[in-house]
């Protein structure tokens, strides 16, 4: 497998992850939630093990798009479990919310909830980003 493949990989896995880091760090009303940094180290966990997964995924998948599709899940993942680990801690247990404080359940919820507004967003960007790669990969004759 060659580098420029692996690059060009690499690149197309983390463009939606780095649209969702950039939002994040753009976002000032965000900043002022208790939540924030929890949020702040899921997406930065998405951006860099995206890049991560897309350039070592390569060598052990086939199709092009699948590989990107496949590294791209896989960062979702890596980001979920570290939001989840992140929001068992006092970052979000025990935080008053407004209507009461947080217990562990509702912090669970709370991810959940983030894989389900967050991540169809994602994996639609995702989807995007494998087919205009493989698009490209393609036309460039990238091997």
């Amino acid at each position: 497998m060659s580098i420029c493949t692996r690059i060009s990989t690499s690149l197309f896995t983390a463009l939606p992850g780095a649209m969702f880091f950039a939002l994040v760090v753009i976002s000032k009303e965000m900043r002022q939630e208790y939540f924030w940094i929890s949020i702040l180290a899921g997406v930065s966990v998405l951006f860099g093990s995206a890049i991560v997964f897309g350039f070592v995924l390569p060598a052990r998948l086939h199709p092009k798009w699948f590989w990107i599709m496949a590294a791209g899940f896989a960062a979702m993942v890596c980001a979920l479990f570290v939001t989840a680990v992140l929001d068992a801690t006092p970052l979000c247990v025990g935080q008053n919310n407004g209507d009461g404080n947080n217990d562990l359940g509702r912090c669970m919820g709370y991810v959940v909830l983030y894989a389900i507004f967050y991540g169809i967003p994602y994996m639609m960007l995702l989807t995007v980003s494998a087919v205009t790669g493989h698009w490209a990969m393609k036309i460039f004759r990238n091997p």
